[in-house]
């Protein structure tokens, strides 16, 4: 008798575990629905947010389907190390490939991570030179151009690297930068370009951008279109 009345408060205790299991289930499922759907909806708005972002334009190839035999120089914008990063991982293979020969880096005063070899921190040029090694670039095809700060960091660097593609008559020039950047970046240099004096091209990176930084990104590319190129072409009309 007592077997059996221990085998029932048994059977009821795991019906009782089986249904407060099944309820647990089900609310982790309806929160895997919910996280779903977010996850869903944020791609969304992150596809939408990179349409207006997004100018990539690759060099075209040849009717032997190789790459034009000219001499190519590849300019990569400055940014956060991590952002750097991706773009060091562009510019190897574009250099494996033999599409660029020569690397512009922007110049970037100050150190950064502590080399043990060393004993120091490293500048952030070496730091550059090491990274871009390790993605097979030769060292003597790397030169670092200085950019003055200023306000807006890519308008300043598309003034600088215009100015240096003409005096060096840059047949093509080969820009990588974060691909939700390409938008401004093939906007400012357009603007320095107008004359045509070189071909360039635009090449973005691996990296990605949460919704917060595209927003601010597309707040950025308006400035550049009615605020900031505007003000630079009046003060171009008043010094002329």
């Amino acid at each position: 008798m007592m077997d059996r009345r221990r085998s029932r408060i048994i059977y009821i205790l795991a019906l009782m575990l089986l249904l407060s299991g099944g309820t647990v289930a089900q609310r982790f499922s309806a929160f895997d629905e919910t996280e779903k759907i977010y996850r869903v909806f944020a791609d969304r708005i992150v596809i939408y947010l990179m349409k207006g972002l997004v100018s990539e334009h690759y060099l075209p190839l040849g009717k032997n389907g190789r790459l034009p035999e000219l001499s190519l120089v590849a300019y990569i914008l400055g940014g956060t190390q991590e952002s750097l990063s991706y773009k060091w991982k562009t510019v190897g293979r574009l250099y494996a490939e033999g599409t660029v020969r020569k690397i512009l880096i922007l110049h970037r005063p100050g150190i950064t991570e502590y080399s043990p070899a060393l004993g120091r921190n490293l500048t952030n040029d070496e730091w550059a030179i090491g990274k871009l090694k390790e993605k097979g670039v030769a060292v003597e095809n790397v030169e670092f151009v200085p950019v003055p700060p200023a306000p807006f960091d890519t308008f300043a660097e598309a003034r600088v690297i215009s100015t240096l593609a003409r005096s060096r008559q840059v047949k093509r020039l080969v820009l990588v930068s974060s691909t939700h950047h390409t938008k401004r970046v093939w906007l400012s240099f357009s603007y320095f370009n107008v004359d045509n004096a070189f071909e360039f091209y635009t090449y973005g990176s691996e990296e990605r951008a949460g919704i917060f930084e595209l927003l601010m990104e597309n707040l950025k590319l308006q400035m550049y279109r009615f605020i900031v190129l505007p003000l630079d072409r009046l003060r171009g009309h008043f010094r002329g």
